[in-house]
């Protein structure tokens, strides 16, 4: 009996070897399906042509089984135990002719008909395939982010050096090791126990500036008195705070998509999506984690931002931030040697954006960065545009909390 199954169609912009990518990244993993299984797929799609694939047409192959069995170099039996699992799944339509034979024809690059293997409920759920595939892609995404918070929360508690909180994770997480642990519902639970051991450290040691001890909205702390120019912290200086509004509307276009995209805004995703942004930048995720290290993960966020910001210069702007990672591992250095504060910086670009309303001249609201052989030219550059911004100017205008 010959089949003339027709098929919608893939979607546009796909074409046969997208589908088979895509299948062969869920089928072991999704559907279960054996290693001859996925091969026989492979050489059914190669078996086709381009055109094949259009809406309204028959896609098909009738190659003979033993044919098939010699070019993979398996037994014809498990060819055929390999077409019925696939027909199980639903997969493929299997046909045979009068004599049980497989035959087809093509006129003009058109299959008219075909007695074999067609493949149109392949083509029909590549949508299907296409959201198995993302699910994975983002859970695997959000197990490698908890596993990463897991290792700066241990991290802290052992530098903490108390040897009692410290047994207190051992026990949490024996191993200290997180790879083996595939469950996110696992993982969030160890670091749940961790984060309440890591508020126990704070109330020892009282409330810190920077904590990732939880995922509150917490905002970051800058200084309002006394400001001087330069990036150094004062240590008279008191602290007020920078609301993720004014993060949001400094930071450009497509980090604020970075921050939208994991669904309510707070620090936690701001970190998360600076962590992302530095990809792009060419910042080594060595850098990045220094940085966390040093500065605490919310400033370092915010160090992201104004570098995002200021890479997006014109190609012969004075200030373009052209090595991203240099510029990082600048203000590392400055932390470590005399305090470097990042958030004098951000309320420097704020009054920047404020002063060029122009939609034009929206490059020239970025803070400038030079290109940097060490922290003194960094700091010129600092010292360049906080001039340009009066103490009044932040003293007068205090920021509020976005509600949740």
């Amino acid at each position: 009996m010959s089949v003339s199954l027709k098929h919608r169609g893939l979607p546009n912009g796909i074409g046969k070897f997208d589908l088979l990518t895509v299948f062969e990244q869920v089928a072991k993993s999704e559907y279960r399906l054996s290693r001859t299984a996925v091969m026989l797929i492979r050489q059914y799609i190669l078996g086709t042509m381009t055109d094949d694939y259009q809406q309204g047409r028959i896609c098909a192959v009738w190659k003979q089984v033993s044919r098939i069995a010699r070019s993979i170099s398996v037994t014809p039996k498990s060819i055929n135990n390999a077409e019925r699992e696939l027909e199980y799944a639903g997969f493929i339509v299997r046909t045979t002719g009068v004599n049980g034979a497989r035959n087809g024809e093509r006129c003009h690059g058109v299959v008219r008909w075909a007695a074999g293997i067609n493949l149109a409920p392949l083509i029909e759920r590549f949508e299907e395939m296409s959201a198995k595939l993302e699910a994975r892609r983002l859970s695997h995404l959000a197990i490698d982010q908890c596993r990463s918070e897991i290792r700066y929360i241990s991290r802290s508690i052992r530098d903490s050096g108390d040897a009692q909180l410290r047994e207190q994770a051992d026990a949490v997480l024996p191993s200290g090791r997180t790879c083996r642990i595939s469950s996110l519902q696992r993982l969030e639970t160890i670091k749940a126990d961790l984060i309440a051991i890591m508020e126990a450290i704070d109330d020892r040691s009282g409330a810190t500036k920077t904590s990732d001890a939880s995922e509150q909205n917490r905002s970051p702390n800058i200084q309002d008195q006394k400001l001087e120019k330069t990036c150094r912290a004062g240590p008279d200086s008191k602290a007020t705070k920078i609301s993720l509004r004014t993060v949001f509307d400094i930071a450009s276009p497509d980090y604020r998509s970075l921050i939208q995209t994991p669904g309510s805004m707070n620090t936690s995703n701001l970190v998360e999506a600076s962590g992302m942004a530095c990809h792009w930048l060419g910042i080594s995720q060595n850098i990045w984690r220094s940085a966390c290290h040093e500065l605490g993960r919310e400033r370092a966020a915010l160090c992201v931002i104004i570098i995002d910001r200021n890479a997006r210069l014109d190609e012969h702007h004075r200030f373009r931030a052209r090595e991203p990672g240099r510029c990082l591992s600048g203000m590392i250095r400055m932390s470590k040697n005399g305090g470097f504060n990042p958030h004098s910086l951000f309320r420097a670009c704020q009054g920047q954006k404020n002063e060029i309303p122009s939609a034009e001249t929206e490059a020239m609201t970025y803070l400038p960065f030079k290109k940097t052989d060490g922290a003194s030219v960094f700091s010129e550059c600092v010292r360049s545009i906080v001039d340009n911004l009066s103490v009044s100017d932040l003293a007068n205008n205090p920021q509020q909390l976005i509600p949740e």
